[in-house]
């Protein structure tokens, strides 16, 4: 595997005296705006409208405006109205029911027990590929990223003065530079609006909770005689949170086993054990129950087998073995569960269980844009614009759980100690050693996540004519920052809970009683002295310089040769500073349940020139009513990556009036963001599965893992060993479903390539009957292939390599070998290791998307009633999948399944089939409409590499109801209800109520309402 690199790898004030200011500017404008008028005139699907020069038009995709300019590349319209009809606060749902995204996170980016750098944010994500590959825009412009891997926050786009959205599928690095691999979304402003807006609305669950409120004030108009146009707009909402015990498809207890830390406490001895006799006394002479005898001859206590605390002082058995003389309550956050068969019979082991989490995260946000048009000559215009969010977000996290690498070392003779246990303690090999405690916090009471958020970004620009034919000119700035803080309440501080542990008294200072063996209450001096609130803060800049020139070159018998040329420098830059609790002298984090995060920081900034041609070729020729070439080239030199070159050919042939074929070949690139560059050092949980016999699952030296049973075991034995393990700890050992291996970023990565090929149709209809003119369908087929994909090289995969899983990656089993160098074991023997971020994958999707509008003028048909039929529909069907997450590796496509994601963020949901179809009837005054989703059928992901599949998901149909109605004197009302039928969303994989969040909707039925008045 020589190929793989192996390199290792306060705001709410601030924010209310900014109100006043934009207050004050609001009334300024609205004294100078002209008298409202009706709405603008809504842009007509498919073919985006924002005027430079008067009667020209510029398309998303393009740098060219020209009159009549239509859409080479594929692209799909989102509406107002579809954003409103969603009932929420923000974009991302409205954005994720469209067949051409995946869900990312979004309001269900709840709460989460990791210090990342994503809490609390919002993502589009095209095609399944990651936000980090779609790019998005404002008005063709980008916007300040929220995350250090280059992501927009959706949280941050101002949706009060949105016209519509437009999507791209496909490369756009030509247009746009970097990140546009996937596909580009454009947020286009309402800039002809005029007049003062206000709306209002509200939703509720049908559960009661996950209430929202919002009210947005807009203001527009012209001033100086019509030289100059100004809009404003500032927006608060309101989202509370959803719980998830609420929703009767999340069951309080489930029969799976999973984390053992439980509220009473347990111990488990690792290759220190104490004798059986010893155990046998205890339980069998002194409580009354059979004596243990293992199975495999073991004199110890061994196996994994723990032991628990009741209240009283007595022990109970816990977990790999079976549960005797437990005196304690179950509860939903505790109980046991069958955990097979263990070497001394069936065993139980006491399992947590959390039933406080959210399903809808908390939020409230205030934002703020303003934009000013300015003529100052006539070859000369100014434009201005700023943007300002700042939102918090709070998640309810579960209690600090002592476990895995988070384990307890208390000392043998710490002070309450319970009898019984230090008789099984003094038996042990080494008696005077430190035993491994397990134990979930519930006395402590629960953690809490904190994500407070300041966004803005300012651009000025100029433009005009140039004097030179119609080209005109138009240069600009633009400077953005992101501010987040990230913190943590109620972690347990590891130094302190030691130093009470070890105390001679069982206290310390006015801590006088902690007591830890059995589920007991903890005083309030204790858990103020035990407990540590942590604060993590990271900042982001963006500058950005632009020009372009653009115009008419000269004649062709076909029509007119135009160009657009240009210039941009950007840069990006993140410090991070985590709090110094998570960075100690030793390298250690001292808080229970948080991991290892370190500072770190750094810059990456690019020089382009890039140019666009647009040739028409012939016209006016039987079936080539007009053919053109759109040709276009960027030149890229990065400070990290060195020089990138991208390129496009695009065509439009409109072949009779009816029809009209696009389409083209893209090349694009993503160059490495400065969060995979140089993002912090830090350790996660990682699931590498349950040992068994008959899996690759787990921790290969797990006794009971199928890689101690093969053919192979004297090989794996020794393995085992060479990485550390002690030869004592081998025979019994069980290893943990848990790993906490270390990533961060790589300075030597290199920019991902993509070929983006497309071929589509635009159809209207032939007919003039009045039933059927109004038709308008459009069909694009697409196909996306990224090479060199950066891509985390999962722990799970160098366990499985390093130990010859695919009979090929480690033959000589190696400890040499390069996936085994990623891994190491502690002095349990538990297993760890590094995660380190390299160019490893290709990823390949295709498929067709189809758009059909069609709208009927019942009295043009004979129906005495005013008012329109209005029908739209827009399906994707995905043809291919297909990911190789190594170089030489195995290719799988992951088409109709769900389960398997290229990143934490990209969306797991795969459907071939998926539609958005509203049926409406609307008149001058009434608006009603059915939505009805439809998500395919979907196998769960094991299918991909030669599993059953089974446990994947039923097909899904979700509808909503809504219903607008205009009053005189301006005033619209608009009523509504998501998941008309209350439909629970379908689970996926072995684990029960295992939902999708950013596919499916796990609220149930909602309600919402909203108020506007113009004036």
């Amino acid at each position: 595997m020589s190929s793989l690199n192996s390199t290792n790898i306060s705001g709410i004030g601030k924010l209310r005296r900014g109100y006043l200011m934009t207050a004050a500017s609001g009334s300024l404008l609205l004294a100078l705006s002209q008298p409202a008028y009706a709405q603008s005139e809504e842009v007509a699907p498919q073919e985006a409208e924002e005027s430079n020069t008067p009667g020209e038009i510029v398309v998303t995709g393009s740098l060219i405006s020209r009159p009549d300019y239509q859409a080479n590349s594929p692209i799909v319209s989102i509406g107002q109205e579809a954003i409103s009809n969603s009932g929420q606060i923000t974009v991302e749902r409205a954005l994720s029911q469209m067949p051409q995204f995946a869900g990312g996170l979004g309001q269900g980016n709840t709460s989460t027990t990791s210090t990342g750098l994503t809490g609390g944010q919002a993502y589009a994500t095209l095609r399944g590929l990651g936000s980090k590959r779609t790019l998005i825009l404002l008005d063709g412009k980008r916007m300040q990223p929220s995350n250090p891997d280059g992501s927009v926050d959706l949280n941050t786009v101002p949706e009060a003065m949105i016209g519509n959205i437009e999507v791209i599928t496909g490369g756009a690095s030509t247009v746009y530079g970097s990140d546009a691999t996937a596909g580009v979304v454009n947020f286009r402003l309402d800039r002809n609006f005029s007049g003062l807006k206000i709306k209002a609305s509200t939703g509720l669950s049908t559960y009661g909770d996950g209430a929202n409120q919002r009210i947005t004030i807009t203001g527009g108009g012209s001033f100086d005689d019509g030289r100059g146009r100004a809009l404003i707009s500032l927006d608060y909402s309101k989202r509370d949170r959803a719980k998830r015990r609420k929703r009767p498809w999340y069951p309080d207890r489930t029969a799976q086993t999973g984390n053992a830390a439980n509220p009473y406490g347990s111990v488990i001895f690792t290759g220190n054990e104490p004798t059986l006799d010893a155990v046998n006394t205890i339980f069998h002479d002194q409580y009354g129950y059979d004596a243990f005898v293992a199975s495999n001859g073991s004199t110890l206590y061994s196996g994994g087998a723990q032991i628990g605390f009741n209240n009283d002082g007595t022990l109970f058995t816990a977990n790999n073995v079976p549960v005797v003389n437990f005196k304690g309550v179950e509860t939903d956050d505790a109980y046991f569960v069958s955990s097979g068969n263990s070497i001394f019979g069936p065993a139980q082991q006491f399992k947590f269980g959390w039933t406080g989490g959210d399903i809808q995260s908390q939020m409230e946000r205030y934002s703020a844009m303003g934009r000013v048009d300015y003529e100052l000559t006539d070859a000369i215009s100014f434009y201005g614009q700023f943007t300002y969010t700042t939102y918090s977000q709070s998640s309810i996290v579960n209690t600090t759980l002592s476990n895995n690498i988070y384990l307890q070392s208390i000392p043998y003779n710490s002070y309450f100690v319970p009898d019984d246990l230090a008789y099984l303690l003094a038996s042990r090999a080494d008696p005077t050693a430190n035993f491994s405690y397990y134990k979930s916090w519930q006395a402590i009471g629960n953690r809490g996540q904190t994500y407070d958020y300041d966004v803005w970004q300012m651009m000025a620009g100029l433009t005009g004519p140039v004097g030179i034919g119609d080209w005109t000119w138009d240069a600009y700035v633009s400077k953005g920052r992101s501010s987040f803080k990230n913190g943590q309440t109620g972690g347990l501080s590891s130094s302190r809970m030691q130093a009470l542990l070890a105390s001679p008294t069982g206290g310390l200072g006015d801590c006088t009683d902690f007591n830890i063996f059995g589920n007991l209450p903890i005083s309030d001096a204790c858990k103020t002295y035990v407990t540590r609130d942590t604060l993590n803060t990271t900042r982001m800049n963006q500058n950005i310089v632009s020009g372009t020139l653009q115009g008419g070159l000269f004649d062709l018998p076909a029509g007119q040769v135009r160009f657009a040329l240009g210039a941009e420098y950007r840069s990006n830059s993140f410090d991070f500073r985590s709090d110094d609790a998570f960075r100690q002298p030793d390298g250690t984090s001292d808080i229970i349940g948080f991991s290892v995060l370190r500072s770190s920081s750094g810059k990456a900034h690019s020089k382009e020139l890039f140019a666009e041609l647009l040739v028409p070729v012939v016209k006016d020729v039987p079936f080539i009513q007009e053919f053109n070439l759109d040709l276009g080239a960027r030149y890229s030199d990065y400070n990290t990556i060195g020089s990138a070159k991208t390129y496009k050919v695009d065509f439009e042939w409109q072949v009779i009036d009816q029809i009209r074929l696009r389409g083209g070949y893209n090349r694009a690139i993503r160059a490495p963001s400065v969060g995979e560059l140089y993002s912090p050092v830090s350790t996660g949980s990682t699931s590498v599965g349950q040992a068994s016999a008959t899996s690759l699952q787990g921790d290969p030296c797990d006794y009971r893992s199928s890689y101690r049973a093969g053919a192979n075991a004297a090989e794996v034995e020794a393995l085992c060993l060479a990485q550390g393990m002690a030869p004592s700890l081998y025979p019994s050992f069980v290893g943990t479903s848990q790993i906490f291996p270390l990533t961060g970023g790589n300075p030597d990565l290199t920019e991902e390539v993509a070929d983006t090929y497309s071929l589509g149709a635009v159809i209207s209809s032939p007919f003039s009957s009045p039933a059927f003119s109004n038709m308008r369908m459009t069909v694009d087929w697409y196909n996306i292939k990224i090479k060199d994909a950066i891509g985390v090289l999962g722990i799970g995969t160098a366990v499985q390599n390093c130990f010859n899983a695919d009979g090929a990656s480690n033959p000589d089993y190696s400890i040499d070998n390069y996936y085994c160098d990623l891994l190491y074991r502690n002095s349990d023997g538990t297993l760890q290791g590094e995660q380190p971020l390299l160019n490893l994958g290709t990823f390949q999707v295709s498929g067709i998307d189809v758009q059909f509008d069609w709208r009927i003028g019942l009295q043009d048909v004979g129906i005495n009633v005013p008012g329109n039929l209005n029908f739209r529909t827009v399906v994707g069907y995905l043809d291919k999948f297909k990911v190789q997450t190594l170089p030489g590796g195995p290719t799988y496509n992951y088409t109709g399944t769900i389960g398997y994601s290229i990143e934490t963020n990209a969306g797991i949901a795969h459907p071939k089939w998926k539609a958005m179809t509203t049926f409406g009837y609307s008149n001058d005054h009434l608006d009603l409409s059915l939505r009805w989703q439809f998500i395919d059928k979907m196998q769960y992901y094991t299918a991909a590499t030669g599993g059953s599949g089974d446990n994947g998901t039923s097909a899904y149909h979700l509808f909503g109801l809504n219903a607008g109605y205009s009053f005189d004197e301006g005033v619209d009302m608009n009523i509504g209800v998501n998941n008309v039928f209350n439909r629970a969303p379908p689970a996926y994989s072995t684990t029960v109520a295992t939902y999708d969040a950013s596919t499916f909707d796990v609220m149930g039925r909602t309600f919402f309402l909203s108020i506007s008045k113009k004036f």
